[in-house]
């Protein structure tokens, strides 16, 4: 056998004397060496670990030194990507890039040949991520085997599980969370400013636009005079903005519009005159790139702990503001006028989007308390 396991005294994360499997091993040079079992806790596991390793000696692929050079402008990968039709845009390197450096950083010591499904899949049901980000992380790590191929490493590409983009219908807030929710200070503890979230979201709910039109807004699209805002186009994950809205087309682009109250579009020129956004740029940016789908749904997910509003038995998500603006909508408008202000194929959709709260249902139905006291007189 070339490695031998042993248990090893180690300190733990509260300084407490706990053991774990180790194995020692004679590198090329003689010299020995000794690493962890990972997630090994058995002596059976820690052997099963060890007789999946390759031969001392034998070159070792690391995640990292296949995955360093990947998605940067001007590299190998990069040449190829290009050559074989793929986005080469800055921003999609950059949005890539996220990942490459996420899966290093937990993966980069592994040999390409060690990573297990089952590893990968317990790391991503473990973290406290959305499932489009998983669903991205696993495809970069796609991007990563796909890499040693070309660099004549002999791997197969595993089959990864498949995450859900959501948890099906998100829920509604209710007149009072709105309140709650909507204060600056909740959308603290990010690089990006508390007020750039905070008016983000205001007109998302406002607007009952859906995140990737709101990361694709322009001053140009505001028509202040008229309180106004024409939605012309979203943003794909990557940043790149379409010249068209969801389901429509180039030649269709599937335009629509919707009024605003004054103080939000007063707030939205003021933001856009204080910070000199010329009319064709991105309102809501970081790093001069639109805000991406992970940095405003963490800001969300902090804005709704600072607020204390409960979570656990309920699915609020950014897209339970456009869920939120249908709700209320609907109460005074006719479900086609709402249909069109929202860019819905037909009513069955407005219909879907349609949720009541618990404490807007009870407002609406306070008037029968008599009638239902009464019921048997």
């Amino acid at each position: 056998m070339n490695y031998n396991i042993f248990l090893k005294k180690t300190k733990g994360k509260k300084g407490k004397n706990v053991k774990k499997w180790y194995y020692w091993y004679f590198d090329d040079n003689g010299k020995q060496k000794q690493k962890i079992c990972k997630g090994c806790s058995t002596k059976a596991e820690a052997r099963a670990f060890v007789n999946s390793l390759p031969v001392p000696g034998e070159r070792k692929f690391s995640v990292h030194d296949i995955a360093q050079n990947m998605f940067l402008l001007g590299s190998d990968h990069a040449k190829r990507r290009e050559a074989l039709g793929k986005s080469v845009l800055e921003i999609t390197m950059h949005e890539a890039r996220g990942y490459i450096n996420c899966i290093i950083e937990r993966w980069g010591d592994y040999d390409i040949r060690e990573i297990e499904v089952g590893k990968v899949g317990d790391y991503l049901l473990s973290v406290n991520r959305s499932g489009s980000w998983k669903k991205r992380y696993i495809s970069i790590f796609y991007d990563i085997f796909d890499e040693a191929a070309w660099q004549g490493i002999k791997v197969s590409r595993p089959l990864f599980p498949s995450f859900v983009r959501g948890k099906g219908k998100s829920d509604v807030f209710s007149s009072n969370e709105l309140k709650t929710f909507f204060v600056p200070e909740n959308f603290t503890g990010s690089e990006v400013d508390s007020n750039t979230f905070c008016l983000f979201f205001l007109v998302s709910v406002f607007a009952g636009l859906r995140l990737s039109e709101a990361r694709a807004l322009r001053p140009q699209q505001f028509l202040f005079d008229k309180n106004a805002l024409v939605i012309d186009g979203f943003c794909k994950a990557d940043g790149t903005r379409t010249t068209f809205n969801k389901k429509g087309t180039p030649d269709n682009p599937k335009l629509r519009i919707v009024l605003l109250p004054e103080r939000i579009t007063a707030q939205v020129q003021e933001y856009i005159e204080e910070r000199g956004i010329a009319n064709d740029d991105f309102i809501f940016t970081y790093k001069n790139r639109p805000l991406s789908m992970h940095i405003t749904e963490s800001a969300f997910k902090r804005a709704l702990k600072k607020a204390g509003i409960a979570t656990d038995s309920r699915h609020l998500t950014p897209h339970s503001l456009r869920y939120t603006y249908v709700t209320k909508m609907r109460r005074t408008l006719p479900i086609d006028t709402v249909r069109k202000l929202v860019g819905h194929a037909d009513d069955k959709m407005t219909d879907y989007y349609t949720r009541v709260s618990i404490e807007d249902g009870l407002a609406s139905i306070a008037g029968t308390k008599n009638a239902v006291e009464n019921l048997f007189d």
